[in-house]
């Protein structure tokens, strides 16, 4: 009998995973740009079967119709109330749905754009982000309270379409994309893509940290809000598309620097963060 794969077996071309209809192999086109063996570290099959099982969460849309993305959209109101301790809003708020579409409009309106969504309808602003945005916004909020409320105590930034707008240029540059998106993004070119050597390293961390993805949309997060923050006290008054966007594109530039100046014997998240830091001062300047 032959013996099972064991973690440590290095990946060489195509990984086949348990069974046939486990599957996770990506594109050949993926495979041959970011994955073949071109670089000094090869991924585990367990390293690269991590980054395909955190795709494969990450890819999904946001459908109103499933009752478990409904009961996040709920927890993200409801959290959001809680930290507000907004006792004009009613206990048993309910958010607005199909069969409710009246009743608590106004109510519901005033926490949605407080979180930063462009309508009291948030459903309508998860088409980029997916359910992973939503699922950031609510480890965000449990994870990084005090960022959070700073956050929501400023005026002009829109904590949700930032969100929205991270994870999913995060996820693009990571190539957590379905196999078409990835096609057309080597193909055009679209966006900061990873290089072998980055992505390597991220499959890397990711296996011995589930919440790696959450941890750095974190950080480039704090760091957009920073300098938002330096920018509007130097005179911007708007968190408009026009001063935002370049800030965040910015923060996507740090995370493929990081990971690319990254070492396999030091803490990720905290390597981000120096970088994050150190872009901010160099930006002072």
């Amino acid at each position: 009998m032959e013996e099972k794969e064991s973690s440590k077996d290095r990946l060489i071309g195509k990984i086949r995973i348990n069974t046939k209809s486990e599957e996770q192999i990506l594109s050949k086109s993926f495979e041959e740009n970011i994955l073949c063996c071109c670089f000094d570290y090869d991924l585990t099959v367990s390293e690269f079967k991590s980054f395909n099982d955190l795709k494969k969460k990450v890819i999904s849309s946001y459908d109103n119709q499933n009752p478990e993305h409904e009961k996040i959209l709920q927890e993200l109101f409801n959290k959001t109330k809680e930290l507000l301790n907004n006792d004009n809003i009613s206990e048993t708020t309910q958010i607005t749905t199909k069969e409710n579409t009246d009743e608590n409009n106004n109510e519901n309106e005033k926490i949605w754009r407080k979180i930063g969504f462009q309508t009291g309808e948030p459903r309508n602003d998860f088409r980029a982000g997916g359910i992973f945005s939503l699922e950031f916004m609510i480890y965000f909020m449990k994870n990084y309270e005090k960022d959070f409320l700073n956050i929501l105590n400023e005026e002009y930034f829109t904590f949700a379409l930032t969100c929205i707008r991270i994870s999913y240029l995060v996820r693009t540059y990571l190539f957590l994309l379905t196999n078409e998106e990835i096609r057309i993004n080597l193909k055009y070119q679209k966006g900061i893509l990873a290089t072998r050597k980055q992505l390597k390293y991220f499959c890397y961390f990711l296996f011995d940290d589930d919440n790696l993805l959450f941890n750095i949309c974190s950080e480039c997060l704090i760091s957009i809000f920073q300098k938002f923050t330096d920018k509007k006290n130097t005179g911007k008054k708007e968190a408009n598309y026009l001063i935002i966007e370049p800030i965040i594109q910015n923060s996507i530039q740090c995370l493929k620097d990081s990971l690319n100046n990254a070492s396999l014997s030091e803490n990720f998240i905290t390597h981000l963060k120096q970088s994050f830091r150190l872009n901010f001062l160099n930006s002072l300047q």
